[in-house]
Formats: structure tokens, sequence, C-alpha cells
């Protein structure tokens, strides 16, 4: 690989963390978090708003009579954290609603989740960075493609680079119009369904198909490529397509329920369990696969701090290598500790299970988010596998508590789910944090800057999700459909780790298929 020249030399000091940039900071990431949050809630799934951000704050930016290419990076940098968080909320949180932990979303109990989540998996890949960017030198693709962006737009601030942006820009706002327009024809005026579905009973079973018409899916699609795009259908087809009729012709169709419904139950309440074996099979062949890279990465942090970890010793480095100081690392992780303590010990009404708890969602955290970190460096943060290593998670802290606690214990599934929260928070930043230092890396920004305007998006993200949760409950529902929301947002990454926990404490895991499942993800 060839040598990665800085597009801002080392020597050269340009303003980074100036108010214009960090008041736009703040802005996308806000806006940033909600739109991953309806999309999470809707899809499944979300995307890495790194690249436009990057084309947001090229455009607002260039109305000042000064800016300049690392404004620019700081500025996507934090939007990019305030959307990650986001992911690693929907994925789970929701879930407490499920579970019937909570009617309405706690506003500072989910903050205090978030915030600490999300900063735990920004600390923990800190040490990270000269390890998988320098020492490894992973790919980073989105990370790289950004970088590009930035670069496209600072190379010339009158000419092609000016109109590139300009043209960036305009394409941005014209497909987020035309993406308002389909969804206020669909959701505001009723002029068209949502979905196109049908089903047949077909001797004792029944055959589904249906297509959802959502721009927001296609862009998925798009963003994500052609290969995991692929992925997803291949999932969709053997659980509709074969699973589903299999199981009805084992089985027999549920007896207060044809059709449509009949298919949506069997798929629900059964054919779901297989998909989180295939992700629970996922997540721990991620885990086994990466040991080897993330011990040697861990390795040569160990080397790089005895060389350059103190203080003054990080001072010495030139600014394009100077991360933030350890005690700037070990004083928050301690901090952000404390609070989780306090939720668990509220959550389980002991102490002691407590703080096991805590040490246990400190031990995943850390490693999770190492793992989303490399995977990120080899497939992008949009192909981080985050809610595999989520199920891994849960399910094992389910079956430790479940030692504590005992089967059938009612604050189980909750239990569970807070420490699933955290690690998924954790992990959705590790990827995103190493993806935003690599574009930095490329432009020649100041790597403590860009770790700080990653906790400033964390803290924004975290303050702002909680009433957009809130709003689309009320106005969509959240989870299973009701009369109030006949079509409400599945939730799907979260109504399966609601459904996981309460099989595990309720005794009635259907380990046929989830081991099913296990299988599939192995073949």
């Amino acid at each position: 690989m060839k040598d990665e020249q800085p597009v801002v030399p080392a020597s050269v000091r340009l303003p980074e963390l100036t108010v214009k940039a960090v008041v736009l900071s703040v802005m996308l990431a806000a806006l940033l978090a909600a739109a991953n949050a309806y999309l999470g809630l809707f899809a499944g799934m979300t995307v890495s708003a790194s690249i436009p951000a990057a084309v947001a704050s090229m455009a607002i930016l260039r109305l000042f009579r000064t800016s300049n290419i690392l404004e620019n990076n700081i500025v996507q940098t934090a939007a990019s954290s305030g959307e990650a968080l986001a992911a690693g909320v929907i994925f789970t949180i929701p879930a407490l609603l499920l579970v019937g932990y909570w009617s309405d979303f706690d506003y500072w109990e989910t903050v205090l989740i978030a915030t600490v989540g999300g900063i735990l998996g920004v600390l923990f890949t800190i040490p990270l960075r000269r390890a998988l960017i320098i020492t490894a030198r992973l790919r980073f693709p989105e990370g790289v493609a950004t970088a590009e962006v930035l670069k496209v737009a600072g190379s010339d601030q009158h000419g092609s680079g000016r109109r590139d942006s300009i043209t960036a820009s305009r394409s941005l706002l014209w497909s987020a119009l035309l993406g308002a327009l389909v969804k206020l024809g669909e959701s505001g005026l009723r002029l068209w369904a949502d979905s196109l579905e049908a089903a047949a009973q077909v001797w004792r079973t029944v055959l589904y198909g249906g297509l959802n018409l959502s721009p927001a899916l296609l862009a998925v699609g798009f963003i994500l490529g052609v290969r995991t795009a692929l992925v997803v259908l291949l999932g969709g087809i053997i659980g509709w397509i074969f699973l589903v009729p299999a199981y009805g012709l084992i089985h027999g169709l549920p007896s207060d329920r044809t059709g449509v419904a009949a298919a949506m139950t069997i798929w629900s309440e059964h054919i779901r369990y297989v998909g989180i074996g295939a992700m629970l099979t996922g997540g721990l062949w991620t885990l086994t696969k990466l040991r080897e890279p993330v011990w040697n990465s861990l390795q040569t942090l160990r080397a790089s701090y005895r060389a350059a970890g103190s203080i003054d010793a990080n001072r010495q480095l030139v600014r394009t290598e100077q991360d933030a100081s350890i005690m700037w690392i070990v004083v928050p992780l301690v901090l952000s500790l404390l609070p989780m303590a306090w939720i668990y010990s509220r959550v389980v009404d002991s102490w002691s299970v407590g703080v096991i708890m805590t040490f246990v969602m400190g031990i995943a955290a850390f490693l999770f988010s190492s793992v989303a970190a490399y995977m990120a460096g080899l497939v992008g943060s949009s192909s981080n596998p985050v809610s595999g290593v989520t199920i891994a998670t849960i399910m094992m802290a389910s079956l430790l508590l479940l030692v504590f606690l005992g089967a059938g214990h009612p604050a189980g599934p909750a239990a569970t789910l807070v420490i699933g929260a955290v690690v998924c928070c954790a992990a959705a930043m590790g990827g995103d944090n190493l993806q935003d230092l690599k574009t930095g890396h490329l432009v020649g920004a100041t790597p403590w800057k860009q770790q700080v305007m990653q906790v400033v998006g964390v803290m924004t993200g975290a303050l702002v999700i909680v009433p957009v949760l809130s709003l689309l409950q009320v106005k969509y529902g959240i989870g299973p459909p009701t009369s109030d929301h006949p079509h409400p947002l599945t939730a799907p990454q979260a109504t399966l780790m609601a459904n996981l926990t309460r099989a595990v404490f309720g005794g009635d895991l259907p380990w046929l298929l989830v081991g099913l499942g296990m299988a599939i993800g192995m073949l």
C-alpha cells in the first residue's frame, strides 16, 4: 500500500474547533440522529451519514468568508457520531417498551444509557487508532470515500471543487424533497398504500408475497450496495418462501388467522427465532474470526502507549498524531460506569447484581467496540454487524442473569436489554469512531480534536433521540399492530431482542428454531 500523504501537512495549523463548526456539528448531529432513528425502526437497518454530513457541511460553510477542509471534517465527524448513536439506541431501547418495562420512553434513563454507551465506544477505540489505521493500515472504505469528498471540495475554493460541492448539495436537496413528497403522498394524503402484499392458502399452509414501496428502503439498498442487499434478499427468501410455508405444513395454520394475518403470525411468533439463531452465529463467528487481529491491535496499542502514552510525550508528537491522553480516557471511563451501576441496581433491586452487570457490560462493550472498529476497517460502518454482536451479548447476558435472578424473574428481560443497549451503542460508536479518524488521517486533522467532537456528537444524539422516539411512537406506534396503529414501525431488531429475552426468562425459548438458524448461519 502506498504512503498516505495528508491534504494538510502536520506542520500546517488551520482552524478546526471553530464556533461555526461546533454549532453546525450539533445541528447536523441532531438532524441525522432523528433521520436514522426513523430509518432503523422502519427498516431494521441504518446507514453511515458521513458523506451526506460532509456534503451538507461543505454547502453551509461555503456561506462564510473563511472555511477549510479541517472544519468540514470536524462537522462530519460530530454529525456522523450522532447518527451512529441513534443506530445503537433504536436497535435496543424500544425493546424495553415491548417487554413492558416502560410504557413510554424514560427521557433521562435513555439519555444516560445512550451517553454512557456512546462515550465507552469512543474511549475504548481511541487507543486503537494507531494500531488499526497506521500499523495495520486497514481500508476503512467509507472513511476513504468521505475523505475524497472533502478533498474535492477543498481542492479549489472557487473552481471545480466549488462546482462539485454545489452539485452534490443540490442532489442531496432534490433527493430529500422527492423522498418527502413520496412519503406525503403515502402517509399524509393516503394516495396509495405503503406496501403491496397478498397471501393464498394452499392445503394446510399459506404462501405469502409482499413488496414495500418506501423510497427509504430503496435508498438503503443503494447505499449498502448489491452484495449486502442480496444477503438481505436471501434472508427474506429463506424466511418467507421456504420456512413460513414449511412451518404451516408441519404445524398447521393459527386457528383464528387466515391469509396475510396467518403468514404474519407464523413469521413473528416462530420464524423470527430462526433469524436470532443466524444472527447469533454471525456475532460469534465474527468474534472468532477477529480474535487474532484484535489481539495484535491491543499488543500494538500497548507498545505505542509505552512509547508515547504520557501527556508530555503526546505533546511532543506531531499534530496529526496527537490522540487524547491516557488520563482523558481513564477518568471519563471510570466516571461513566457509576451511573450504569446505579441504573442496573434499580432495575434488579440489588447492588451486588448491579455491580456484576456493570462489570459484564464493561467487558462486552470493550470487546465489541474493538470488533466493530476492526470490521469498519474491512467493510465500512454501514455493513458492520452491530446487531449480530448485540444479539450475542444479549444471549450471553441473559444466560448469566438467569443464574443470578432465576427463571421467571420479572426484571430479567429488562436487565438484559439495558446491558445490550449500552453494548450496542458502544459497538455502533466504535466503528464510526475509527471511520472518522481514518478520514481525519487522510485530510490531516488533529485526532484529539476529532475525538472531542465525537463526544459532542454522542451527547447531542443522546439528548434529541428520546423526543424523536416519543413522536414516532405517538404517530406510527412501535412494535406489534394495535387498533390505534394498525401499520406501526416494526422495529425489527428491537422486536427480536425483546422476544429473545422474554423467551429465555420465560423458559419457552424454541431452541430447535434457534438451532436451525445457527445451522443456516454456518452454511
